[in-house]
């Protein structure tokens, strides 16, 4: 009798093992095979044009004196816009003209961030013996600025 119940054990026992390995070989097997497509969306960032100002350069005589001052970019846009250069031009008004000064291209070469970027400019009123310039004396210029 214990024979008997040793061998039923032992079948039992192999056959539980034959099931779980076959289970787990039919498992490892079974799987769906699918294809598809579809279609998503995106948004690109907002692009405006820049705002160029600068702090009026101050002590500015015609003496070719390059004068540094502040010069501030201000991006609307949600990302960063590539600028080259910031060029800018002093305007003529009576008794002043504007190509007696030159304001200095301020070489970028890169992306401005969104908000507001601030740069060095410079500004000269060379030397010129043959103009009179004192139209010049205490009067705010106006720069006139262009980027590309």
């Amino acid at each position: 009798m214990k024979r008997f119940r040793f061998r039923m054990r032992t079948w039992i026992v192999l056959g539980a093992v034959a099931a779980v390995a076959a289970a787990i070989a039919v498992g490892g097997y079974a799987y769906f095979t699918a294809t598809g497509s579809g279609t998503g969306s995106a948004t690109t960032g907002s692009v405006g044009n820049l705002t160029i100002q600068n702090d009026p350069p101050t002590g500015i005589w015609p003496d070719g004196v390059g004068h540094n001052f502040n010069v501030y970019v201000y991006n609307p846009g949600s990302g960063n816009q590539w600028v080259n250069t910031i060029s800018g031009n002093v305007q003529t008004f009576s008794g002043c003209w504007g190509y007696w000064f030159t304001v200095s291209p301020i070489v970028v070469h890169g992306y401005v961030a969104p908000g507001w970027n601030t740069f060095t400019g410079t500004i000269t009123m060379p030397a010129d013996d043959s103009d009179d310039q004192t139209g010049c004396t205490t009067q705010p210029l106006t720069i006139n600025w262009s980027s590309n």
